[in-house]
């Protein structure tokens, strides 16, 4: 049986080495990742699972301190072999506990990229994991990959998108890109109108700003606006780490009917990733189902018009460790009925 120790990994180099290594790229276990999270004021650890002195998995988690419950989380982690990884994992699972325990967690999280499937859900019950109520990240995900040259690609999206792409550079939507932090104020007035067209429940503005600048010394983070005699009219935040770029906050404007900003924008991010050397293009969530009803159902058909493939994971898991893990369970079952209210009373407060 292997010797299974972990360790804070310090170096960054080190860090990023293996997780780079892992095809697509987990953008939320980079190194960057984990300084945004500090930046919020979170602890953070970097660990490192060895298996007889090599490293063999990875996994970034910080602290999540609210009112409502404070928790360990690891974003779509940890990064090992799944099929082989049975006692790191469990391992990792002590190792994390005695942390959350010394921080005042009530449980441990985790929502790893792996397949949604009876035996990935079996291995997860069989560690003591139990099914979380809520989603914490996209759990479908449309991804495409785009190695294959410019006409390739076109010529394999939905003929209406291919369309839309060439009627708006007609039209004159100019895509424009930066990493500098002062042009998230291109983006932050769209997408609060997108927030009150689809209510949804956002981060706060600073949440964001430092996220850009969390990834600013290494330029992987893009601003994308796309515009039309001054309005703007469609925007982005794309990450570019690993061998992926991530649409990751999006906001778009119907005020030039027939214009198509956001077909033009995608179409830019995918050009420039391309450029950059990456491979996959993650247009990150999507509906569970393609039902015309589904509140989803419009950015759904938009994202699937690009082409891709679909990537449907595990819901995020929970390592309970108090008896106030149940009622924190029927909190988040009910945050859609009081979360909008929640948001905006903070922000009144502010």
């Amino acid at each position: 049986m292997s010797r299974i120790t972990i360790k804070n990994i310090t170096d960054r180099k080190t860090w990023e080495s293996f997780v780079s290594e892992h095809s697509p790229s987990v953008f939320l276990q980079s190194w960057n990742w984990g300084q945004f999270q500090r930046s919020l004021g979170r602890k953070v650890w970097y660990l490192g699972i060895y298996e007889d002195g090599i490293l063999s998995s990875s996994c970034l988690c910080h602290i999540i301190p609210t009112k409502l419950r404070t928790h360990i989380y690891t974003s779509n982690g940890p990064i090992c072999s799944w099929e082989t990884a049975e006692s790191s994992i469990k391992a990792l699972l002590d190792h994390l506990s005695v942390l959350a325990r010394k921080s005042g967690a009530s449980f441990v999280r985790m929502d790893p990229l792996i397949p949604d499937t009876p035996e990935n859900l079996a291995l997860l019950t069989s560690m003591g994991l139990v099914k979380s109520t809520t989603n914490t990240q996209a759990e479908n995900r449309w991804i495409l990959d785009i190695t294959p040259d410019e006409d390739t690609l076109l010529s394999a999206m939905r003929k209406n998108t291919r369309y839309a792409i060439r009627r708006s550079r007609k039209e004159g939507a100019i895509v424009e890109s930066s990493t500098d932090t002062a042009d998230f104020e291109k983006f932050w007035p769209l997408f609060m109108k997108t927030v009150d067209l689809q209510n949804f429940i956002p981060h706060k503005k600073d949440y964001y700003i430092k996220q850009i600048e969390a990834f600013s010394e290494d330029k992987q983070y893009r601003i994308y606006w796309a515009h039309k005699d001054g309005k703007i009219l469609a925007a982005a935040l794309v990450p570019f780490y690993g061998d992926s770029a991530y649409y990751l906050h999006a906001a778009s404007s119907n005020e030039l009917p027939n214009t198509f900003p956001a077909h033009a924008l995608i179409w830019q991010v995918i050009c420039d990733a391309k450029k950059a050397g990456l491979s996959y293009f993650d247009f990150w969530g999507i509906a569970p189902t393609d039902h015309p009803k589904h509140p989803w159902a419009g950015f759904t058909f938009f994202k699937k018009g690009f082409g891709g493939f679909r990537q449907d994971v595990v819901r995020a898991h929970d390592f309970p460790l108090s008896l106030s893990y149940q009622a924190i369970r029927l909190l988040e079952g009910t945050r859609r009925i009081w979360g909008r209210f929640y948001f905006n009373f903070l922000n009144k407060k502010r």
